[in-house]
């Protein structure tokens, strides 16, 4: 009976830390991609004939992607 009890606290414990995980890493996972881009970047795509019109529209777009559909 006792090692019932226990188990079923281990079990909750173990869902619970689970959760928590898939919690964290949604959270994360939402946040990739919204970062503009850095100035390395920027001079790669100076470097392959984009303008810094163009550069802005990229950045538009960064931030208008959504990661959550």
């Amino acid at each position: 009976m006792i090692s019932a009890l226990i188990g079923s606290v281990i079990m909750s414990a173990v869902t619970l830390a689970m959760l928590l995980a898939i919690d964290i890493t949604d959270k994360a996972l939402n946040k990739v991609g919204k970062y503009p881009l850095t100035t390395q970047e920027r001079k790669i795509l100076i470097d392959a004939g984009y303008n810094l019109e163009d550069i802005a529209n990229i950045n538009q777009e960064i931030k208008s992607l959504n990661f959550n559909d």
